[in-house]
């Protein structure tokens, strides 16, 4: 309680260093929070669409069916492999669009037969439409897979970039955080000598500073997940409204992700309290 008690004092006695701390921490971990939340989310969204992934190849008029199977069966990559008759593809089509069904007595039934293949591995899709384009009797091959690999680019390159960004702005709050520390410090080294002198430990002095860290640090924490928790669930809102396959995080998730902004915030108040009061203590 001494310590937590002191360390309120602290940041009363230096109120505008106190504050520049706190918004510092509050714009890193609000950021970090509400990008690490997207970045989750795409990854689920990227993870759904190679599981629903499938390989479409267009048989021409005789192909050997039965010789096409058995040669893509064994391949090592592929999971599943269905026919669609052109029969059953039409049903299909008029099912979708009713208004067809007047228009199929009057012409020939223009879909080919197709197979579709759901693979083992989603990052094979490429290097498997290229094998079926080389098979006998394969007039074409379609899959989705441009779609989720220009995902999987976006996703990479947003990491890094937010790897980047955050990494500054936590290196700025533990700089900024040592800064206020060091402020409290300087203007308690008179009151600080006298308890060494009396036989205070290290760690008896070091406490109220690393409290004051805490302090900071973790509401900061508290107040930037609360705020984008708020968000987040306001435009998964949205976008669900629009979208309703896009799969969303729940609320354990944010409960996850908060607890680890949360825990990083500790480590970065109580690491840069330590630091800059025991370069203090190394001083005397």
């Amino acid at each position: 309680m001494y310590a937590i008690r002191e360390g309120l004092r602290q940041i009363l006695r230096h109120p505008t260093s106190s504050l520049a701390t706190f918004f510092t921490a509050l714009v890193s971990f609000a950021l970090l929070y509400f990008l690490g939340l997207l970045l989750w989310n795409l990854e689920r969204v990227v993870q759904n669409l190679e599981r629903e992934l499938e390989v479409a190849a267009f048989l021409q008029k005789g192909a050997n069916v039965e010789a096409l199977l058995g040669a893509i069966q064994g391949w090592p990559e592929v999971g599943e492999v269905r026919l669609i008759r052109r029969e059953e593809a039409l049903a299909q089509l008029i099912l979708d669009y009713p208004y067809l069904a007047e228009a199929k007595d009057l012409v020939e039934n223009p879909l080919p037969d197709t197979l579709r293949l759901r693979l083992k591995e989603p990052e094979a899709v490429r290097s498997v439409a290229e094998r079926l384009k080389g098979l006998s009797g394969v007039e074409g091959v379609e899959y989705g897979g441009e779609l989720t690999e220009r995902l999987v680019r976006v996703l990479s390159g947003s990491r890094l970039a937010m790897i980047l960004l955050v990494g500054l702005l936590l290196l700025n709050t533990f700089f900024s955080v040592m800064g206020s520390i060091r402020l409290s410090v300087e203007s308690r080294k008179e009151a600080l000598a006298i308890m060494l002198l009396v036989g205070a430990t290290r760690r008896f002095i070091q406490g109220p500073f690393m409290a004051e860290g805490l302090i900071l640090t973790l509401g900061a924490g508290g107040v930037a997940v609360a705020f984008g928790g708020l968000v987040y669930r306001a435009l998964a809102q949205a976008v669900q409204g629009l979208l309703p396959f896009l799969p969303v995080l729940g609320p354990e998730d944010l409960l996850r992700t908060g607890g680890l902004v949360l825990a990083l915030a500790g480590l970065l108040g109580a690491g840069g309290a330590f630091v800059a009061s025991r370069a203090y203590l190394k001083e005397v």
